[in-house]
């Protein structure tokens, strides 16, 4: 049988090479070489974020890393705005509740983009410590507008995370150009490794809230991993045993990514993102996103009178190619394309395609 093709917003398909690395001999978490590579790769992807504040390796998922970010600059009793328009700015939400009591929130038709005048009129009601938002919001593929934002809450004098899951090393991000505070990622969409790492950016207005919180708990505490960065910094510059191949996995992933060059990889994505639009309409789909808010890497489609999941299961068995359904409300509805790293380039757009054709004719 066919290998299943990964077509989703993550895990993405990967290069042989990083995925050559998972099976390598084990080597220590610490001593003098390891510290030494750690501390590379977090420089690489220093590029990547666009910073010259620390970066930081959580063994987990990317919400792992968001809960260090708002656990980190919201307990016990910090306030909090969230602007959200889909199922993961509902995660921020969450997340924030389970720190603080003051959550506010925005919110956004799903599938359409943040607007800028709803989040000043609310930030004029009242002093906000964070404002905490997704750049694409993976459950429609709607890109949020990070920068205007960001300019917001340096006006306002407000601490700004951004949820890049899904965004970062696809998208065009500058964390220190663009004010943005604090920016999370994870390794298994847009960095092109296998999951099992969060990766956070944390810029020097960041400190100064996060040393006037207690900071709840210790694994996640991002107080926690500044302090053995420095401490042990020499030998050991993480608090944890690291998933040593999954950070030499993406070691591969990031040097890759930058071989190529940030602006002809985000040139690459935001044209196979146009092409595979412009091949689902002359099928017969709609994208539910429309072409101005939509992002370069996930790409949302109304299923419309097609059964989606008769549809995404012959696509699987029959094209071997796996496509994602839908989250919240619009499940049943929608149906999701992923096209990251190794799945933007015409090649993996055109078996999409032809896979989605051939399912309709043969389920109608």
């Amino acid at each position: 049988m066919r290998r299943l093709r990964l077509m989703i917003p993550g895990p993405i398909e990967l290069d042989p090479k990083v995925l050559a690395i998972m099976s390598e001999p084990l080597v220590a978490h610490y001593g003098e070489e390891w510290t030494a590579f750690y501390k590379e790769t977090t420089g690489l992807l220093q590029k990547i974020f666009q910073t010259g504040g620390d970066v930081f390796l959580l063994p987990g998922s990317g919400s792992a890393a968001l809960d260090a970010a708002l656990g980190s600059t919201l307990f016990p009793d910090g306030k909090v705005l969230i602007p959200q328009n889909g199922f993961f700015g509902e995660r921020l939400e969450e997340i924030a509740r389970s720190y603080t009591p003051n959550v506010y929130t925005i919110k956004f038709p799903i599938g359409q983009s943040i607007d800028l005048g709803a989040v000043e009129k609310t930030l004029q009601t009242g002093h906000f410590d964070v404002v905490a938002c997704v750049h694409c919001e993976t459950s429609t593929g709607v890109l949020n507008p990070i920068r205007e934002i960001a300019g917001l809450c340096r006006s306002y004098k407000v601490l700004f995370v951004v949820d890049a899951v899904s965004s970062l090393a696809v998208e065009p991000l500058e964390m220190d150009a663009w004010g943005i505070d604090i920016c999370i990622s994870a390794s298994q969409k847009g960095l092109e490794a296998p999951p099992g790492l969060g990766a956070i950016a944390v810029g020097e207005r960041a400190w100064d809230r996060i040393n006037q919180t207690k900071g709840p708990g210790w694994y996640l505490n991002l107080r926690v991993w500044k302090e053995y960065a420095e401490k042990w910094g020499d030998w050991h510059p993480h608090p944890v045993t690291q998933p040593v191949n999954n950070i030499k996995a993406l070691r591969v992933g990031v040097e890759q990514i930058l071989k190529e060059g940030l602006d002809k990889r985000f040139e690459r994505h935001h044209k196979i993102a146009r092409k595979l639009r412009q091949g689902l309409r002359k099928i017969g789909f709609t994208p539910y996103v429309s072409d101005e808010i939509a992002s370069n890497g996930v790409t949302s489609v109304l299923g419309g009178e097609v059964d989606i999941d008769q549809l995404l299961t012959y696509v699987r068995k029959e094209e071997r190619i796996l496509l994602a359904g839908s989250l919240g409300e619009l499940k049943g509805k929608v149906f999701r394309i992923g096209h990251m790293g190794p799945g933007a380039s015409e090649e993996a757009v055109n078996s999409v395609l032809s896979a989605l054709e051939k399912g309709l004719n043969t389920i109608r």
